[in-house]
This record gives structure tokens, C-alpha cells and sequence, in this order.
């Protein structure tokens, strides 16, 4: 995951009254691009500086989509003084997903902090690839470096991080 979210339009302020406002810029794939999001419902609270998607909230960039239950833009003040500048925070909550053409994310709670390039993912947390299964209780991304770290769940014998690896079964190169 690259960069969650960079800007929102200018004509955010002038659209609050509308409930179909729009996160242009948003960074949720490599390289960018148009950001396609869907929603039950939606709103913008201008004195907050939050945008909200409500209900099967999803954001698609690329091969790339957030998934969850409600996801929360906040922004940072513009230029002008008044909200809907750069978003500095994506909260994503309940039934999270992070879907990449290799990699499925699952957990309760994401966040993504534009200032540090960090994407924390907590909660009951399942990371596959492939056949090959993941689970802690916190994923932490570094974006920059695409460096992660897994943190274990509660059990009897403490605090662990499980998985289940499988071999390439190609046959080795000669």
C-alpha cells in the first residue's frame, strides 16, 4: 500500500451540502490514479474537517481496495484556514479489509497516518498470501519501505504470532 490519501478537492467545501463528495487524490496503490469509492451513505462534517463513508465503505485504486464498515477521512486545514486540505488520517473500522493482487488483509480497525507512512491494522488480525496464513493482533506497515511487522495475539502460553507457510513445490533450477 503506498499512500493512503493526499488531497481533497478544493470543491469539497462548496459540495459538504451534497452527501456524494469525493476523495481526488487519494493514494491507496502504486502510481496513483483515480480512486473509484462506494458507500450505503455518506457525509462530510466541514467543522471537523471529516469525511465519512457509511456501510459497505469501500475505496478502489488500481488492483488495490479498502474495505470495512465505515472509513473516516480527517483533513488538515487548507491553505485558507477552513478544512478539506491534504487528509492527514484514514480511519477504517469494523469488518476491515486491505485487498492487493497478492495479499488480503483482514482485521477490526485500520489507520493510516500520512505523516509517518504508517498503515496499523488491529484487532483480530489475518494476513494470507497465496495458501500462506498470518495471524497477531497488530500489523504494521511502513509504507516507504513496504516493511512489515506483525505483533502476536493473546494465548495461553502468551503473546504469539502463527502462521502456516507453504513451500514452492516448483522443482529447483539446474
Amino acid at each position: 500500500m503506498r499512500k493512503l490519501i493526499r488531497r481533497l478537492p478544493a470543491a469539497l467545501i462548496a459540495a459538504a451540502a451534497v452527501a456524494m463528495v469525493g476523495p481526488a487524490g487519494a493514494q491507496i496503490a502504486p502510481g496513483g490514479g483515480p480512486v473509484a469509492y462506494g458507500a450505503d451513505d455518506s457525509e462530510y462534517i466541514g467543522s471537523e474537517g471529516v469525511f465519512r463513508l457509511i456501510g459497505r465503505a469501500e475505496m478502489i485504486q488500481g488492483e488495490n481496495r479498502l474495505r470495512a464498515d465505515t472509513i473516516d477521512m480527517f483533513t488538515t486545514p487548507n491553505r485558507t484556514g477552513g478544512s478539506g486540505g491534504d487528509v492527514r488520517e484514514v480511519v477504517a473500522t469494523g469488518n476491515v479489509y486491505f485487498v492487493t493482487p497478492t495479499q488480503v488483509v483482514r482485521g477490526d480497525r485500520a489507520v493510516y497516518t500520512a505523516s509517518t507512512d504508517l498503515v496499523v491494522i488491529t484487532g483480530d488480525v489475518i494476513l494470507t498470501q497465496g495458501e500462506n496464513v498470518m495471524t497477531g493482533s497488530r500489523l504494521t506497515i511502513v509504507v516507504s519501505t513496504n516493511r512489515a511487522t506483525m505483533d502476536g495475539a493473546p494465548s495461553a502460553s502468551g503473546s504469539r504470532v502463527r502462521g502456516v507457510f507453504y513451500p514452492d513445490e516448483s522443482p529447483p533450477r539446474e
